[in-house]
Order: C-alpha cells, then structure tokens, then sequence
C-alpha cells in the first residue's frame, strides 16, 4: 500500500512537472515568435501628398503616417520605418520586388492585386467634389448633371473624373493644369470645377481661402483607399498582421481616434469629413 501511495505521489509530481514544464514551452514560443516576427524593420513607402503624408526635416507627417503609426503602436511594433518616394512607378515597384512591406493609400484594382495584399478596412473614403464659391452653396446643388448645365463648368486636361462627367453634354472648359481651378473659380471665370476635395480643402486651410469657397455634396466620385502589404515582402507573418489591421482600423473608427487624427490636420472640416464617410 506504501508503495501503491508512493507511485501515486511520483505520478502526481511528475504531471505537475510536464505541466508547468509545458506552460514553459509555451511561453517561450511565443516571446520567440513575437521576437522573429519583429527581427526586422517594417518598410512602410508612400508618395509625398499632404495632408497624408509628406517630410518636415526628414520627419514624416500626415494623417496616413498618424493612422499607420496609431495601428503600429497598437500592435507593439516599434521598428519601422517611413519613407517617401518621387513618383508612383517607383511605388510600385518597389512593392512588387519587396523592397517595401506596406505601401500607404492605394486604391483596389484587379492589377494590383497581383502583387498586393489588400485589407478588409479601408482606412480612408477619398472623394472628387464640386467647388463652388461660397455666396453660391445654396444657390448651385448637384444631384445631377443638368443641374449644372446652367453653370459655368470648368476642369483640368488629362484628369478623369468620371467617363459620365465628360459624356455629361455640359459645356466644360479645359485649363492645362488643376491648380488653377480654385483661383479662376475665385475670380468669377467659373461657376463649378472638380477638386480633389482633401488635399484642395487642406490647401485653402493653409492659404486662408477656405472660406471663400464652398463644396457640393454628394461627392462627384468616391472611392476606398488601403494600406495594402506587398506579397513579395518577406516580413514575418503578414497574414496574421493584416487580420490585426483590420481590427485595430475599425476599433480607432469606433472609438474616435480617426476623427481625432482628421481634425488635427483639417480642423472642423475633418469631422464633417469623418461623417460623410462612416455615418451617412
């Protein structure tokens, strides 16, 4: 019997022993994982376009650099590294050899997605709206084209827009570069012309002619833009990042941290810009 207990004493120990001892394993597995999946830094590319991105003194700034740093520190991933390329084809590229990991705000197409892992989340809604001068907000709506058709209509060469914006029938007057759009619509030249409303909101902010203008809703075209992860990159465990990509943008939507990041940089604008996107 003193022997039956002693086994009995032994069995129990060693059970205790291989489970503690498994715990061990365990846990070393997963520090190692954590530690190969971060062995390296995260090339992080994009081209220079404020308000999303661009460098101050070799600093990278924008809304996309504050939305993937938030996303980043979220994940306990502190080696990583932005930089900013000259022109798209170089982007891409670089994506499609691996020497980039993530390339910020791209939209989706059927080409890119050879060589491109997209997310579920798009981080950012990116529309083409009418400007207008501000006394005229009431006065000029657009719902659709022959709204306008009593307008002056005004836009750049070599810009798209929409194949339905030039097969419109509308009277439209080309000008060689976008820029001077705002200024001719400023100086009564043109009733209407299509901006890229981000980046033409964000310049009047920095110019002190936002007031002067105002811009129609609904937007003349929309469209989702990504983080997107390069399948040639070889940086650790990619599918698993993009699955916690997803979760972290939709928890920062939810919890107001994109808002916050959008009105750092666009002030009140920024918010009006958030609901247009998620809550109408």
């Amino acid at each position: 019997m003193a022997r039956q207990w002693e086994f009995v004493q032994t069995a129990g120990s060693f059970k205790s022993c291989m489970a503690a001892y498994f715990t061990l394993i365990v846990a070393l597995c997963a520090v190692t994982f954590s530690t190969v999946a971060h062995a390296r830094t995260l090339i992080i590319e994009g081209l220079s376009e404020a308000p999303l991105k661009w460098m101050v003194d070799g600093d990278p700034r924008g809304i996309d650099i504050d939305i993937m740093t938030e996303v980043l520190n979220d994940m306990g991933i502190t080696d990583y590294r932005f930089q900013l390329v000259d022109n798209g084809r170089r982007l891409l590229h670089n994506a499609q050899t691996g020497n980039s990991d993530i390339v910020l705000t791209l939209s989706q197409n059927s080409e890119r997605s050879q060589y491109l892992n997209y997310p579920e989340e798009a981080h950012l809604l990116l529309d083409w709206r009418f400007a207008v001068r501000a006394e005229d907000r009431d006065r000029i709506t657009f719902n659709d084209f022959s709204d306008l058709a009593r307008h002056r209509v005004g836009a750049a060469a070599e810009y798209s827009y929409t194949d339905t914006f030039w097969q419109s029938g509308l009277d439209i007057e080309v000008v060689a570069k976008n820029d001077l759009l705002i200024p001719m619509l400023l100086e009564n030249r043109f009733d209407v012309v299509p901006v890229n409303y981000l980046s033409t909101l964000y310049e009047t902010l920095r110019n002190g002619q936002r007031e002067k203008i105002a811009f129609i809703y609904p937007p003349l075209r929309r469209a989702p833009y990504y983080n997107v992860f390069s399948k040639a990159s070889d940086y650790p465990d990619k599918d698993a990042f993009l699955k916690r990509y997803d979760q972290i943008i939709s928890t920062m939507r939810n919890d107001g941290r994109l808002a916050s990041i959008f009105q750092d940089y666009l002030g009140p604008d920024g918010l009006d810009w958030w609901q247009s996107q998620y809550q109408n």
